[in-house]
């Protein structure tokens, strides 16, 4: 598949009722990209009634004159091959979808007329408030939600950002049923109008028959008016030069240091708040970041995103603090202004901004992953700012250094143009706010602190980034060798493997290094694990500041555990890439934290695991699922008291063991040639000179059929939760291929039954969910209002039914069949994700590299009897092995009398079978 879009070409079309479309032209792609802008986001909602403006968009999917039913659409488009959907923002809502290259023709007429002409039915308005209620009720415990309302209630009141976006069952109840159709009705026609909307299609119809399609479908919409933005300022001075307190839900300590600005969209030929936020946010030796880590006072540091519109825009400087740095945060706003200060003095110094700009260009001119549907959604909102010569530059790099420009943003960059957001449990609070019960408190900062802030002493460990020793002057491709377009054992001791493919598809200067390091003292126990993670937490936090260069000069590496032991992964650019891996893997062997670090790593753990045990339900009933199917995986409540209690000599103890005896598995994939992969490998062998032994098992447990096993997740959140996962009986083709065709058949009716019909909660799915490539479905609701045992009913009745009367599905199955054999022979997007994917096949054995060509030949091979077959087992229990998680929430758990329970995750494992 081939989606690359070139906007340079694009084609640029106002019809007469004043509609502007931007339309690209891509023969080579599969697939088709529309997105429609509309100016009526929730800034165009009335004050007696916020949230209308996502209620609308909630409604545009509930019918309309030619397809009546709701989320007919959706299934119309997903027929097509494709999906759709939308969001409303501040001042835009946006309404996307993508389908098959060829199914243009049929999908926006019907996209038009989900926009021109909805229905506004009594009984799905109904519905879709339920759901919007949900949706409120399940962010509810979301700090970042939270945070926002609390940013809402501490701008300038009079702005339209004031108003409370979402909108529940609270503020809707307010009006009757036909008084809030009328008013949706109103916002609809006065907003969704041709002047007011701007629309992008990248698709495979060439460009006179797209115009004609577009003219076709829309040139019949009302012209309207282009809706006003003269908003008054986001802050006056009584919300500036202010310090917000807020009291987290999870053990939080940040501060937020806001920089309030005009929007600077007129710049985007030197973009000169990406060249400010590449500084403030590097994090190489002598930058801000390593110099508070230094201090133990910051543990990291973001900067350049906040919230923005077409007339304001926020920069944020973001800082995760230790309690130290807590104690010490005025000095951490002193540092932070002695940088930028050294910023200002140096804005005269070019090459940094070249550097940065050439930086730039070679992550667009090799950018990989690029998601077609994401730019078009952002070129449809684009066409309201930007003309359309304009429009073409905007991904272009940065091209034109500009003093004047780049001292005028930085002139925003001043104590008395700050809010100060400071977040922690510690912080002391005397308001709630609206609608997520968030306390907080608002102060003045102490006029002495901004006077300090404004003449900052200098500081001589601060210092702006020297030139990138990583940044090559030329990308050269290799000459490809026969043989190796795949993997090849280059080398098999026993105890160690290498593996060694060249890039013969992508034709790109890059690759990936993968090194797999499978060791019993970094897995086979509590404390084990317990000790990898603190190792690995505190190894990743020295190489941060010393390989910060290569990570901006597209040199990307990561170090992380696995069930076994841990991985090495480096990908990008291959010129410097074996040096970076050879350096990296000196520090993996030669690394040894001192107490300090350990405490330091102990802590943050600590703190990672009691914010896991916060997340939401589903996450965490998921997590607990992997724990329970994956022999060697750990869950975090029972790691929690062991790193408590784990000491730095214990730790150092696993540490020396674990390279004692290992055993490792390499593949290296890309822009290099068999010589360079050769003298890597022997480079290696001779570093680790004890791998020895075989792999370490990746066995999943063997669920019993017949009977069901119940396992209850105690989770601190209102919501109750049910997960019902089915294990195949084995990894095979035919139980691989059989539980995705099921659950891809089921996958809409549960949704559209236990959400839609039922309004069962707000997260209702289902999933493939293989561990370690054996098979299974999933089926899952979080709800706000149904007791587990309510939500576990409502689910097995609907399986029993479909199961019963799987014939039903035979008019559907050749549409399931087509989109997923168009699933599984999906073409790699990049190289690194065939890296991944040859990475994948390896660990699991697959050596002719092909199980999803195989998996798409037994699907197409499927006969629709076996699926039923395979139904009716399911239904009568005698196919697949079965586990119930469920997290009770604020209600009744589900009784286990007479039941199989899981009790004891360590139990469990040891009387458990494994495959």
């Amino acid at each position: 598949m081939n989606n690359t879009i070139n906007l340079e070409d694009a084609h640029h079309v106002m019809l007469p009722n004043g509609l502007r479309a931007m339309l690209c032209y891509t023969p080579e792609a599969s697939e088709s990209f529309v997105s429609m802008a509309v100016r009526a986001g929730h800034f165009y909602d009335p004050d007696d009634c916020q949230g209308l403006a996502h209620l609308l968009e909630h409604m545009l999917f509930m019918g309309s004159r030619h397809l009546p039913k709701p989320n007919a659409i959706n299934g119309f488009i997903e027929q097509h091959g494709g999906t759709i959907n939308a969001w409303t923002g501040t001042e835009y809502a946006n309404y996307h979808f993508n389908c098959s290259g060829d199914a243009i023709a049929q999908t926006l007429p019907a996209f038009a007329d989900m926009l021109r002409q909805p229905l506004f039915e009594d009984e799905a308005l109904t519905n879709e408030i339920k759901n919007i209620h949900a949706e409120f009720e399940f962010k509810k415990k979301d700090d970042l939600r939270r945070l926002y309302q609390i940013h809402k209630e501490t701008c300038n009141p009079q702005h339209p950002f004031a108003k409370f976006s979402v909108g529940n069952s609270d503020t809707f109840s307010q009006h009757g049923c036909a008084a809030l159709k009328q008013r949706l009705k109103t916002l609809h026609q006065t907003y969704y109008c041709a002047k007011n909307m701007c629309l992008c299609i990248v698709s495979t119809m060439p460009l006179p028959q797209l115009e004609a399609l577009v003219h076709q479908c829309f040139g019949s919409m009302p012209q309207g008016e282009l809706a006003a933005d003269d908003w008054p300022p986001l802050y006056t001075d009584n919300e500036l030069g202010i310090q917000i307190n807020i009291h987290p839900l999870q053990s939080a300590k940040r501060m937020i240091v806001t920089f309030a600005l005009p929007a600077l969209q007129n710049d985007y030929k030197t973009k000169p708040l990406n060249y400010i936020s590449h500084l403030i946010g590097d994090e190489g030796e002598g930058s801000l970041l390593a110099y508070l880590k230094e201090k133990d006072w910051a543990l990291n540091l973001i900067a350049g995103s906040g919230i923005e519109g077409d007339n304001f825009k926020d920069f944020n400087v973001s800082f995760q603090l230790s309690q130290n740095g807590l104690d010490n945060k005025d000095r951490v706003l002193e540092a932070l202004f002695s940088y930028i200060s050294i910023i200002r003095d140096a804005s005269h110094e070019d090459w940094r901004f070249h550097e940065k700009s050439k930086l730039n260009t070679l992550a667009l001119e090799y950018e990989e992953n690029i998601k077609p549907l994401s730019l078009v959604t952002e070129y449809a909102q684009h066409q309201f700012i930007f003309g359309p010569d304009e429009l073409c530059k905007l991904r272009s790099t940065i091209g034109s250094y500009d003093k004047s420009v780049i001292e005028h943003a930085l002139s925003y960059f001043t104590p008395d143009n700050i809010r100060l957001k400071v977040i922690s449990k510690d912080v002391k609070t005397t308001q709630v706010c609206a609608f997520y019960e968030a306390e907080y408190s608002v102060e003045k900062i102490d006029a002495v602190l901004l006077q300090k802030l404004s003449s900052p002493s200098p500081i001589s460990e601060l210092q702006l980034p020297p030139p990138n020793p990583y940044l090559a002057n030329e990308y050269s491709l290799i000459l490809p060798e026969t043989g190796f377009n795949i993997p090849n054992k280059l080398v098999d001791t026993g105890g160690y493997r290498f593996w060694f493919a060249q890039d013969q598809q992508f034709h790109s200067p890059k690759g990936d290094i993968y090194i797999s390091f499978d060791a019993a003292k970094f897995s086979d126990s509590l404390l084990s694990v317990a000790a990898k993670r603190i190792w690995l937490g505190a190894l990743n936090d020295h190489l941060q500041a010393k390989y910060y260069r290569a990570e901006i000069a597209g040199l990307h590496y990561r170090i992380y555990g696995h069930q076994a032991g841990f991985t090495l992964h480096t990908r990008g650019f291959t010129n410097q890439q074996t040096f970076l891996a050879n350096e990296l893997l000196d520090a993996v062997l030669d690394f040894v934290p001192d107490e300090r670090a350990f405490e330091h790593h102990k802590t943050l753990q600590l703190q990672s695991l009691h914010n896991s045990l916060l997340n939401k339900p589903t996450n965490r009933l998921f997590s607990r699922l992997s724990v329970l199917i994956q022999r060697n995986t750990q869950a975090p409540v029972e790691l929690l008291d062991v790193i408590d209690t784990i000491s730095y000599e214990q730790m150092l103890n696993f540490r020396t063991r674990a390279f004692e005896h290992y055993f490792i598995e390499a593949f290296i994939h890309g822009n290099w040639a068999s010589e360079e992969a050769k003298a890597f490998s022997a480079n290696l062998q001779k570093q680790y000179k004890n791998a020895g032994g075989g792999p370490l098992s990746r066995a999943v447990s063997k669920l019993p059929v017949g009977g069901t096993l119940y396992h209850e997740v105690l989770c601190n959140h209102d919501d109750s939760a049910v997960v019902l996962y089915l294990q195949a009986p084995s990894p095979g083709l035919t139980d691989t291929a059989l539980c995705m065709v099921l659950e891809q058949m089921l996958a809409a009716p549960f949704f559209n039954s236990l959400r839609t019909e039922q309004q069962l909660g707000y997260i209702v799915g289902t999933g493939y969910v293989p561990h370690n490539q054996h098979p299974g479905m999933a089926f899952y609701i979080q709800s706000p209002q149904c007791s587990p045992k309510h939500l576990l009913d409502a689910m097995t009745d609907f399986l029993f039914q479909q199961l019963n009367e799987i014939e039903f599905y035979r008019f559907y199955w050749p549409t399931i069949q087509q989109n997923l054999i168009k699933q599984l022979e999906e073409r790699d997007l990049t190289l690194s994700m065939k890296s991944q994917r040859l990475w994948v096949s390896l660990g699991t054995q697959d050596l002719g590299f092909n199980r999803n060509v195989k998996l798409a030949e037994r699907v197409k091979a499927l006969s629709f009897e076996e699926i039923q077959d395979f139904a009716h087992q399911l239904a009568k229990r005698e196919r697949c092995g079965e586990l119930v998680l469920f997290s009770k929430g604020k209600f009744e758990a589900i009784s286990t009398q007479g039941k199989r329970t899981i009790n004891s995750i360590s139990h469990f494992k040891q009387e458990i079978p494994y495959y």
